[in-house]
Order: structure tokens, then sequence, then C-alpha cells
């Protein structure tokens, strides 16, 4: 029993660790997203913009510090900063997320349109958007870049240390940038924000023409369609919040701890589906019970994880605690639905994929996030306007 005890305690420690300090880090982006409630009730828009946005920070800059890592390990680049390969990354990394901006701002537009929400016109929606992009570029490339280097140079891996990066700083980055950019927008005129957008979108074109002579093409098509469908479905998660701005806005607690409840449940099933993989690697059968056992403590740690992130970014401002209760059981609910659903639909593309002869990893962890960055919004949204 001790033996089964400590097994169990160190499988939880193993689960906690990461999963916490995730939440904690996302509790910077619902503070963020909290205080400012008033201007994303008043354009709703931003909210469809923000989800798309923060999943795109993952799928560029991922992919630029994996690049990296990659080719420090084959001996493709030297660990210099100064170098051609660094050079043709960082603009590919501007190139799609310049794309793939402008996709998420025409979306945003066209379903406001659709439903009548309020939203600026295109000029200053691609300028907000855009503009921020533009920013978060300008400071999240080096962080990654010389990072990546510099743990390479001292003999360590860095993997991980590349989504850390670029999850703790990009999820608080993207929606303060976004928002200031917001609230800048409406002291400049349309011509500075047109000519700011059209710099933007030509300096996008002239890289992209410089990466197809380097013969980088498979690269840039590729990052760029599979950031377009995984921002576009993270964005519809945040047309869900877009159309209860009612509940959002008599209850910013709920958005205050979205972010860690998409980012915690979104690096479960990652787990999950990465020890899945390798279970499936050693044994000749499926491991339907050590998967129901990781399960288990996956969705006690995602509980706890979520639990606190809504706790540092709601009690210290809190004074109704009934109401506070009730939007813990909200979560609470919403936690365990999308916990249970995203677990199976997990485990279903880890075997398929492993039956087919694909890498689970390769596919997994991408349409996970993607899902439950649509599929969060919703069911919350839909809770919290049944309780609250």
């Amino acid at each position: 029993m001790e033996t089964i005890a400590t097994r169990i305690k160190l499988k939880i420690k193993k689960w906690l660790t990461p999963l916490i300090t995730l939440a904690v880090a996302e509790v910077l982006a619902g503070l963020v997203l909290r205080f400012n409630v008033d201007l994303l009730v008043a354009y709703p828009v931003l909210l469809v913009l923000i989800p798309g946005l923060m999943d795109l920070r993952g799928d560029v800059y991922g992919a630029i510090g994996y690049r990296l890592t990659k080719a420090l390990h084959l001996g493709l680049t030297s660990p210099s900063l100064r170098s051609r390969f660094n050079m043709v990354n960082a603009l590919l990394g501007y190139v799609v997320s310049t794309v793939a901006t402008i996709n998420l701002s025409f979306i945003g537009l066209a379903l406001s349109i659709l439903t009548g929400l309020e939203a600026p016109d295109l000029i200053s929606l691609l300028f907000i958007s855009l503009f921020s992009t533009f920013i978060v570029y300008i400071m999240l490339t080096p962080i990654i870049t010389t990072s990546t280097i510099v743990m390479f140079k001292h003999g360590h891996d860095p993997s991980s240390f590349v989504a850390t990066i670029v999850t703790g700083i990009g999820d608080f980055t993207t929606p303060a940038i976004l928002l200031i950019m917001a609230y800048l927008h409406q002291e400049l005129s349309h011509l500075v924000k047109l000519l700011v957008t059209v710099v933007i979108i030509a300096l996008a074109i002239v890289f992209a023409a410089f990466i197809i002579r380097e013969k980088e093409s498979r690269n840039l098509v590729e990052n760029t369609v599979s950031s377009i469908i995984a921002s576009t479905g993270s964005s519809f998660g945040g047309f869900a919040l877009a159309l209860s701005t009612q509940l959002i806005s008599r209850s910013p607690e709920i958005l205050g701890v979205l972010p860690a409840f998409n980012a915690v449940i979104g690096a479960a099933m990652g787990y999950l589906g990465s020890a899945l993989n390798i279970d499936l690697h050693i044994e000749a059968e499926v491991p339907v019970k050590s998967y129901y056992e990781e399960s288990t403590l996956g969705f006690i740690a995602t509980y706890f994880s979520i639990i606190l992130a809504l706790t540092l970014s709601s009690t210290p401002l809190v004074v109704d605690y009934v109401k506070l209760a009730r939007i813990i059981g909200v979560v609470t609910a919403s936690c365990f639905s999308v916990y249970v659903l995203s677990m199976l639909i997990t485990y279903l593309l880890t075997t398929l994929t492993f039956k087919h002869g694909w890498d689970p990893d390769n596919v997994v962890f991408p349409v996970m996030t993607t899902f439950v960055d649509l599929i969060g919004p919703v069911v919350i949204s839909l809770a919290g306007s049944i309780v609250l």
C-alpha cells in the first residue's frame, strides 16, 4: 500500500507542478481582461480576436523556437544570433503572424456584421490587430531566439523552455497590447492608421518573397496553414464570449479565470496524449487502465490549478462571496464537462493517429489546445448564463 500511495503521490506532484505554474502565469492575462471588461463589452469583436491571437502566439513563436532547436541539434546552424538561419526563421514568423492576424480581423468583422456586435471600422480593426501583433513580434522573437541559443550553449535542451516562454509571456502580452492599441486608435487619424497598416502588410509581402527565394516556402506554407486553422478555431471560442457580454459584465470573474481554464486543460490534454503515445509504443495492447488512471490524476491537478487561478484573480476583489461560490460552481461544472470530453477525444485521436502510422505528438497537442479554446468559452458561457 505504501508503494502504491507513494507512486500516486509522485504522479500527482508531476501533474501539479507544471499546471499550477501555468495557471498562476495565466492569472496575469486574466486580470488584464477583467480590468478592461468595459472596453471588451463596448467592442465585443475584441473578444473574438483575443483567443485567436493568443493561440497564434504559440503557433508562431513555438515554431520559431522549435525550428531553431532542431537546427542546432542537427548542426544546420551555429549557436549565434547573427546567423542567416535566424534571420530567415524570424522573417518567416513575421509573415505567418501578419497573414493569420489579417484572417482573424476579417473573421471578427464578418461575425460582428452578421450578429450586430459593435466593432471599429475595417482600417481601425486592422490597425489594432496588426500593430499589436507587430509589437509582440518585436518583443518575443529576440527573447525566444536568444533563450534557445543560450540554453543550447549551456548543454540544456531548449524544447520545454520554449513552450514556457511562449505561454508565459505571450498569453499576457497579447491581450495587454491589443487592448492598449484599442485605446490608442481613438487618438489617431484614419490616415495614420492606414499608413501603419499598409507598411506592416508591405513588409510581410517583401519578407515572403525573400523566404521563397531562400527555398523555405514549404515551412512558410505549413506554418501559415496550421496557424490560420488553429487561431480561427480559437477565435470562434471568443465569439461565444462576444455573444455573452451581459454575463461577463455582471461576472467579470469568469473572464479573469478563462485564460487559465483554457491553458491548463489544453496542457493536460497534451500531457495525456504524450503519455498514451509512449504506452502505445511499448505495449502490445491499448493501455486503457493506465490512461484512465492518468486522466483521473490529471483532472485533480487541473481542477485544483484552475480554482487556484480563480482564487488569485477574484478573491481580493470580491465582496459578494455568495456570488463567488456560484461562480466556483459554474467553473467546476464547466471544468468537469470540458475535461471529460477533451479526455475522450484525446484518447481517440492518439490511438487513431498511432494506428495509421502518424506521430500523435505532432497532431494531438495542437488539435486539442484549439478544441479547448473553442469549446471552453462555449461551455462556461452556457453554464454561467444558466446559473448566474
